[in-house]
């Protein structure tokens, strides 16, 4: 990355950083209560982490474009209107807090005998992982809820930065590779000064195995992660035609993580069962913009590019609160001009009211898993790896 790009990665990670430290700062009465934030009716445990990201990123530039989906509607107000990459500005998208109806659950649990003793020190007192994985699924570093920053610059993905609220992991995907490190606990002021450079030099790489290794099995090709739980998901996923035959046996996870997802591709993985691939099944952009930079960046232990990316269109594409689920070329941000380099067009989202509400469907799969991608390629599905 050049060097106001790691300048803003700082930024970023500094901001997710001091979001997940309020949040432990805070009591689980107050991360549990209602207030007037955003769109209203907001948990506290969403709007905590929102609100510092966003004071982090102005203060440090006020002129970047956050877009989160509570406060969409002002960077909507900024929103760049030429689709020429070079002249777009810095953007930002960001999931402040991912898996909040899980982590509600989790908190009031946590606090049941303590309701005003900060989240931090309660989750001290215990083994949260262990909790987390009792109360919903393993493993924790990747089905835990999180927070999630993406940068855009000049139509392309520079990094990606997840910070997971209960396992204290930060991942960061840039162009030097996945690294992810560990969290001193929430009272230690030196995580405010961990860095780009701290990450990459202190942390570890993160592999992305290939799906043919030595416990290959062609079913392990199949095994996928998506979100079935809402209605019109399941007709949604349906009709992509990825299966011949019926999927559920194949199905890990119905109701899995947004931006940490593509984890489950990582070594993470890989004592808790085999994932051929994940799918966003028409999901809002906040759950699968992140994965791109782990698409770009993620290497194998061959040290090569690991993941491979299609989005699919659908002839008769399904609509959820008016947006529809899956997109053709024509409607796509990935954008591939005659001549000059792809890229990604975010103009195109300023025609929507709730930029936010944009969706897409979008397989990730490693790059060997032959089944799929002649599955994609025999319906057409295009190629969007090299998009970003």
């Amino acid at each position: 990355m050049q060097g106001i790009e790691q300048a803003y990665c700082d930024v970023c990670i500094n901001a997710l950083i001091s979001a997940w430290r309020e949040l432990m700062e805070a009591s689980a009465a107050e991360t549990l209560r209602k207030v007037p934030y955003g769109k209203g009716d907001t948990l506290g445990l969403d709007a905590i982490p929102e609100i510092t990201i966003t004071g982090r990123i102005k203060d440090f530039d006020q002129h970047a474009i956050l877009i989160t989906e509570e406060l969409d509607n002002q960077a909507h107000r900024r929103w760049p209107t030429d689709s020429d990459p070079v002249k777009q500005p810095l953007m930002f998208f960001c999931d402040p807090t991912d898996r909040s109806i899980q982590l509600e659950r989790f908190f009031k649990q946590l606090s049941s005998n303590n309701p005003v003793g900060k989240i931090g020190n309660l989750m001290a007192a215990c083994e949260p992982e262990t909790m987390w994985e009792d109360m919903f699924e393993t493993p924790a570093s990747i089905t835990a809820p999180s927070s999630a920053i993406t940068c855009v610059r000049k139509g392309e993905v520079i990094f990606s930065v997840i910070l997971g609220y209960i396992t204290k992991s930060i991942y960061v995907a840039s162009d030097i590779g996945v690294y992810t490190y560990k969290l001193n606990e929430f009272s230690d002021r030196s995580n405010e000064k961990l860095t780009f450079a701290d990450v990459t030099h202190k942390g570890r790489e993160l592999v992305f195995p290939s799906i043919r290794g030595l416990n290959y099995s062609p079913d392990n090709c199949k095994r996928f992660v998506t979100f079935l739980g809402k209605e019109g998901y399941l007709e949604n996923f349906n009709d992509s035609k990825l299966f011949t035959e019926e999927p559920d046996s194949y199905l890990h996870h119905r109701e899995p993580p947004g931006p940490p997802r593509v984890l489950y591709l990582s070594e993470l993985q890989q004592q808790h069962g085999p994932v051929g691939f994940i799918l966003s099944n028409g999901e809002k952009i906040g759950e699968w913009m992140h994965w791109l930079a782990f698409v770009r960046y993620a290497r194998n232990e061959d040290k090569r590019q690991a993941l491979r990316a299609f989005e699919i269109s659908l002839e008769r594409p399904w609509t959820k609160n008016g947006m529809l689920m899956s997109l053709s070329p024509a409607y796509s941000i990935f954008c591939r001009p005659e001549e000059g380099k792809t890229y990604l067009d975010i103009s195109r989202l300023r025609n929507f009211e709730r930029p936010s509400q944009f969706r897409c469907m979008m397989v990730v799969l490693p790059h060997d898993n032959e089944h799929i991608i002649h599955v994609l390629q025999q319906h057409l599905y295009r190629e969007i790896t090299d998009c970003f």
